[in-house]
């Protein structure tokens, strides 16, 4: 069984329009079969084409070696293009697209648009809509910049002689995702969830920037200022946060490309701001058939994220040389967050397991960012 998915969409437009109709006239020697088996169906967009190999049981020899000839010849000329999710089972590409009593299947769906045409061409589309549940968790190693402290509730003085020590932050999240295929190549969708976790940030500072009233004496300057102390914030956050975006897809045979982009918002109790993010994880894979399982997508890939945050608390530092009643002192802190490495490996699995249901799971690896995500999808 060959499965091919559905040609892009200038493609598709360049094969009804032209192919159909000139192609439907050089079937000479079909003549006899069209006024026996299609004399009703108006010609035009491939029609008469699958009428015929509706029919091909009852086609005279003369009519049967045109028609397989003409779905050699346009197989020929599509077999190097890329095409898209849908997928031909068991037909050949151009074959007609019939139910179980011979009769042709009508796209009665407002989604995708220019269905109906693709499911002329023989091919099967997924439901086109879905809402999944969407859990996740990862780990991501930060970078941090332009670190201020204070004493007096406001962090505003600038810090140059600092190390942060492997800053890194866990989350975990739960998202309700909705999504259509607005194209038969071009999946759009928007999600909505709750997101908690804990950012670890080391910070090392010179006694001089912990307490500079004490160390700016012209006399007396106590010894601990040119120390270096070393202290631990873990701020935890919770709160909301959404996307939309849309997915590409196109593919040859069982082999597909698919390129998610996503623009994320998240709106955490940490901070004042929203945090923005940009998401882009191009995949490559292959399609599998389970036959009464279902259907089985590996892939494997890259993401690409990019945040950037404005991140504000306090620490506490233990300065010993101070004395046993005020040893700890603790600044206010405000510093720019972002993630270190924008890049890591994916790779994981799409199991549709009947048309309507499904079940994801991807791992992220590689760079300085771990994540695993899975889902649960039922489409309508």
């Amino acid at each position: 069984m060959r499965k091919t998915p559905v040609v892009t969409i200038n493609v598709l437009l360049a094969l009804i329009c032209c192919h159909g109709l000139a192609r439907e006239v050089q079937l000479e020697g079909c003549a006899q079969d069209v006024q026996t088996f299609c004399s009703t169906v108006e010609p035009g967009e491939a029609r008469v084409y699958n009428c015929l190999i509706a029919n091909e049981a009852g086609l005279t020899a003369a009519c049967r070696n045109d028609v397989m000839a003409l779905r050699e010849q346009v197989q020929d000329e599509l077999i190097d293009l890329y095409v898209v999710v849908p997928h031909l089972e068991g037909r050949e590409l151009g074959e007609a697209n019939t139910d179980a009593q011979g009769n042709q299947i009508i796209w009665g769906r407002p989604l995708p648009f220019m269905a109906q045409k693709v499911i002329d061409l023989g091919f099967e589309l997924p439901l086109p809509f879905g809402i999944s549940i969407i859990p996740a968790a990862f780990e991501q190693d930060l970078s941090l910049s332009d670190l201020k402290i204070g004493t007096s509730g406001i962090a505003d003085t600038p810090i140059e002689q600092l190390n942060f020590d492997n800053p890194s932050v866990k989350n975990t999240a739960l998202q309700l995702k909705f999504d259509a295929w607005l194209f038969p190549f071009m999946n759009v969708f928007a999600t909505v969830g709750k997101v908690d976790g804990r950012a670890t940030i080391p910070l090392s500072l010179p006694g001089e920037s912990i307490s500079p009233d004490r160390c700016g004496l012209q006399i007396g300057r106590p010894t601990f200022c040119d120390n270096i102390y070393s202290a631990t914030a873990k701020p935890d956050y919770e709160g909301t946060n959404w996307s939309v975006g849309t997915a590409l897809a196109m593919g040859w045979e069982q082999f597909f490309v698919v390129l998610p982009m996503v623009y994320a918002v998240s709106d955490i109790d940490l901070i004042d701001t929203d945090v923005d993010a940009i998401n882009i994880s191009p995949r490559i894979g292959i399609n599998g058939d389970l036959g009464k399982y279902g259907d089985i997508a590996v892939f494997v890939g890259a993401t690409y994220l990019k945040a950037e945050v404005e991140v504000a608390g306090s620490i506490t530092f233990d300065v010993p040389a101070l004395g046993p009643n005020d040893r700890e002192v603790t600044l206010n802190y405000q510093l720019i967050e972002e993630n270190r490495d924008p890049w890591n490996a994916v790779a994981g699995a799409n199991w549709q397991i009947s048309p309507r249901w499904g079940f994801m799971m991807e791992a992220g690896f590689a760079g300085s960012r771990n994540n695993v995500i899975a889902g649960v999808t039922y489409r309508f």
